[in-house]
């Protein structure tokens, strides 16, 4: 029946997840388009079906689907505190909870793009740089609803984001979450001073 027929965008979402679960393990460089079909069990051949521009096409996907992801957890995260300090809290540990939860094996999706395409490529540089540009976005956006000045919210969202990205590779070195849990720690106290700040 045609009910029970697969919809045309199965396979495409398919090795997109497919794409981002095995960059954050084995880089963008250590995956293989092989790799991907593999995955995402996806019809053989048909990836350039799905991505005529190849490796460079899925990996532009990827990035989209992974920044889409993080800006939800960001609005989930404002949706469900009270405050900057609060809010960052949240975010952060969940991004760190994700990290333990796949036992130390899943960073980033986005950051072997970055450093293992760019600026060789043109469209990952563009893709990637906008990615991030719209995640430190977003979160200085929540912060300022929670309180905190424009520009104090910009640049510790800033930091926040360069938190992350460090600890997702100091955590999956020494196989602990203490790098987050530090950086909460520092990002907080700064978030709670920025908001006495804004007050008095």
């Amino acid at each position: 029946m045609m009910d029970d027929m697969p919809k045309k965008t199965d396979s495409k979402e398919r090795m997109i997840a497919a794409a981002r679960r095995l960059f954050r393990e084995h880089g963008y460089l250590g995956t293989a388009l092989s790799d991907v079909v593999t995955e995402s069990a996806a019809p053989r051949g048909s990836i350039y079906f799905h991505f005529p521009g190849g490796k460079e096409e899925l990996a532009t996907e990827v990035t989209l689907l992974h920044a889409s992801d993080r800006i939800a957890d960001i609005n989930r995260a404002a949706a469900t505190t009270r405050t900057a300090a609060d809010l960052i809290a949240a975010f952060i540990g969940r991004e760190r909870d994700d990290l333990v939860a796949s036992n130390y094996r899943e960073g980033c999706a986005v950051a072997p793009i970055v450093i293992e395409s760019t600026p060789g490529s043109d469209q990952l540089s563009d893709v990637t740089r906008r990615a991030f540009q719209d995640l430190i976005t977003t979160l200085a956006a929540r912060l300022t609803e929670k309180g905190l000045a424009h520009d104090r919210a910009v640049q510790l969202a800033t930091n926040v984001w360069t938190s992350v990205e460090g600890a997702l590779i100091i955590s999956r070195v020494l196989r602990s979450p203490e790098p987050f849990d530090m950086a909460i720690t520092q990002l907080t106290a700064t978030a709670e001073a920025d908001a006495d700040a804004s007050i008095s």
